[in-house]
């Protein structure tokens, strides 16, 4: 899951976008959990001093997200324990 917080009002949309890209290249292989991202914006607004969020709204987004997250965690072990694919493969960084 990816989350990110900004002082603009987009959040970190763009910055997530290119991390969601890196982490898709084929050599890392990363499962990242589509069409749920975390974006706050405007954190001035929305963090206290002591950088806590308190936003019950955002709160709630955030705590709901993750739940969906934790789900997604394990249905992907149990695909990636079925199709065995946790083997490793040499890729062009491996070889002489």
């Amino acid at each position: 899951m990816i989350v990110g917080a900004s002082l603009g009002a987009l959040g970190t949309s763009r910055a997530q976008l290119h991390l969601h890209q890196i982490l898709d290249a084929p050599e890392l292989k990363a499962r990242i959990m589509p069409g749920t991202e975390f974006l706050l914006g405007h954190t001035e607004q929305v963090l206290d001093d002591n950088f806590n969020l308190n936003n019950p709204e955002k709160v709630s987004e955030l705590e709901d997200n993750f739940k969906e997250f934790l789900v997604f965690v394990d249905i992907t072990n149990q695909v990636i324990s079925k199709a065995n694919t946790n083997r490793k493969k040499a890729f062009a960084w491996e070889k002489d």
